[in-house]
């Protein structure tokens, strides 16, 4: 078993979102946790979804949130997603009703061989193909 673990867009942005102080803490902690100990991945689209949450949701300057993505860029490994990378996904879309989005996390967990995806918009314990969810901010 791998102890890599991809981390959700959400888990991200609640790092940075001031209205829900006790996420942002367990968030925080959670990146802390995974920066340590050199488990945390992420992908493209990962970036992309904060960048666009910050911006749009939290009214995060453009710019701070463009230095937010260059260091969780920096401090992640980072999934590139690829052709491949979706035919899964659209895979996963039908065996399990998740949107194209959703389960392009889960594809892109399953290619960088995560055990586990961080998410609280999954269904918590569901396995998909191996990858099993996790809200951990429960």
């Amino acid at each position: 078993m791998s102890d890599k673990v991809f981390l959700d867009t959400n888990i991200l942005v609640y790092c940075s979102d001031e209205n829900d102080i006790q996420k942002q803490k367990k968030a925080r902690e959670i990146v802390e946790s995974l920066l340590k100990t050199h488990s945390g991945v992420i992908s493209t689209q990962v970036l992309q979804e904060f960048y666009n949450v910050s911006t749009k949701k939290l009214k995060t300057e453009k710019s701070l949130a463009m230095k937010d993505v260059e260091d969780y860029s920096v401090a992640f490994p980072v999934h590139n997603n690829t052709p491949k990378d979706i035919l899964s996904a659209i895979s996963i879309s039908i065996s399990t009703q998740y949107t194209i989005y959703d389960s392009l996390i889960i594809a892109a967990a399953k290619a960088e061989g995560c055990d586990v995806v961080y998410s609280e918009d999954l269904n918590d314990g569901q396995v998909v193909e191996g990858v099993k969810i996790e809200n951990p901010l429960k």
